[in-house]
């Protein structure tokens, strides 16, 4: 097989060390504007091909025959010589030989985004290097994917209750397990495939939120819902004040970095700035107003969890609320003052019963209240076989959960409509907080009655509704 080419440009410490390594294997051209390293190196290599001069000249290109080059790395400490020579390249000769650069000025790497350039950062891999060996068990790719912390590799080293979990329970948002190493071999994840203490996992997704998942996967701490985003957002006007205390316990105790306030329809007066001052500490009060509560969903990327108080709304703002569960990839919170709460009750009427489970378990640990599930279904004597199997999947998750906590979960099969049943046994438990999972992908509408739209709609407690996508086959 034909050997391929390599244009090597600048022989300083890196491309010294570079050469040593492939000019063996490969067709190697050296432009170097430095006589004495040439001079120096080219004796040693007699197979290498160095030509003397400056990269930025178009001369010098022609001399290396550039629609014969297969690839292109820079070792040039000047970015602008770097630059141009991925110009020449792109732009000149039309080339698309895969271009490779090591960049000593990090900041300028947005520079080369239109040239398509593979950018190496000597500085970030050192630093990655250190860190890991300094934390042990959590690292960053660097020169893979975007380099921008989205693929991270992390050694489970505590339980966490993603540990021993069937995969095919877990429904992330925004990252996936990608690998699993185990004693040495590769574990492709599956459906059926568990996290183990010890494993190194491969996690891919928004660097925010793997940021986040590491204190949950090494320290098994709940981290809700810094696994959706950072902030939690309130819409704030004279009648919504009313919620604020409950509003107050349930975002102080989850785990978000900040809580943005937002005017609803009328901007705040005195006392309702000094309300929310006193209650939600630190919150950072927007000028801006929005006069429909779907708009919450475009005020920060960054959102974690959005806070509606439900019962404060009217009949048309109620009605825009269904958007959220359509359209939402972000937990939202509907207040309907059931504060203070007494217990969690999670429902498993979901497509989804394990992330509702594990979601409740977290909410409860945070907010160190007992929880209880509930699952509404027909009764027996005419529930189908299909009936049963969902039964059947609801109590193995759960037996599942209490092999990991070691703890007995109440579990209530409400027989009848699963919606009324679940209503009625809300209304004897009104100091409670209720966790459902939805499902956007299911259609809401009245031919088709969607039950967590219409339980969440219709409960008669707070309720935490939880957006289901994604899932391991």
């Amino acid at each position: 097989m034909e050997k391929k080419t390599i244009l090597l440009i600048g022989l300083g410490f890196y491309g010294q060390k570079l050469l040593e390594q492939i000019k063996d294997k490969w067709n190697v051209y050296v432009v170097e504007i430095d006589r004495e390293k040439i001079k120096k190196l080219s004796d040693n290599y007699p197979e290498v091909n160095f030509i003397e001069g400056d990269i930025s000249s178009i001369l010098i290109w022609k001399k290396v025959k550039p629609e014969k080059i297969d690839y292109i790395i820079s070792t040039v400490k000047d970015t602008d010589i770097a630059l141009e020579t991925c110009r020449i390249a792109r732009e000149v000769f039309n080339l698309k030989s895969q271009i490779i650069v090591i960049l000593y000025e990090s900041e300028k790497s947005e520079l080369f985004s239109k040239y398509s350039v593979k950018i190496i950062k000597p500085i970030d891999i050192v630093i990655n290097i250190i860190l890991n060996t300094i934390e042990k068990n959590y690292s960053k790719a660097i020169n893979i994917g975007l380099g921008k912390g989205e693929i991270i590799e992390v050694q489970i080293l505590a339980k966490s209750h993603l540990v021993d979990r069937l995969l095919k329970y877990i429904r992330p948002t925004r990252w996936r397990i990608a690998a699993i190493y185990r004693n040495g071999q590769l574990v492709i994840p599956s459906g059926d495939e568990r996290i183990k203490v010890g494993d190194t996992v491969v996690l891919i997704g928004e660097p925010k939120v793997l940021e986040n998942l590491v204190n949950i996967l090494l320290k098994g701490i709940p981290q809700f819902p810094l696994q959706y985003g950072t902030d939690a957002v309130f819409p704030v006007n004279k009648k919504f004040i009313e919620s604020i205390e409950e509003v107050s316990f349930f975002l102080s105790n989850i785990k978000i970095k900040d809580t943005i306030v937002i005017p609803f329809k009328n901007n705040l007066d005195e006392e309702g700035i000094s309300l929310i001052r006193k209650h939600l500490k630190g919150a950072k009060i927007l000028s801006k107003k929005i006069y429909s509560i779907s708009s919450l969903m475009k005020i920060s990327e960054t959102t974690g969890i959005y806070t509606i108080p439900y019962t404060k709304l009217s009949l048309l703002q109620k009605m825009k609320v269904k958007r959220f569960f359509k359209e939402s990839g972000k937990p939202f919170f509907l207040v309907k003052d059931s504060y203070p709460y007494k217990e969690i009750v999670v429902s498993l009427n979901t497509v989804e019963p394990a992330l509702a489970l594990e979601i409740g378990i977290e909410i409860s640990r945070l907010l160190e209240l007992p929880f209880r599930v509930i699952y509404g279904t027909l009764p027996k004597e005419i529930r189908t076989e299909e009936d049963e199997e969902k039964i059947k999947e609801r109590l193995d998750i759960i037996s599942d959960f209490e092999s990991i906590y070691k703890k007995k979960i109440s579990f209530d099969i409400l027989e009848g409509n699963p919606v009324k049943e679940s209503v009625k046994y809300l209304k004897n438990r009104k100091e409670s907080l209720l966790i459902v999972a939805h499902c956007r992908k299911e259609e809401i509408s009245f031919l088709s009655p969607n039950v967590t739209y219409l339980l969440a709609k219709k409960s008669p407690v707070s309720t935490l509704v939880i957006p289901v996508e994604g899932t391991y086959g």
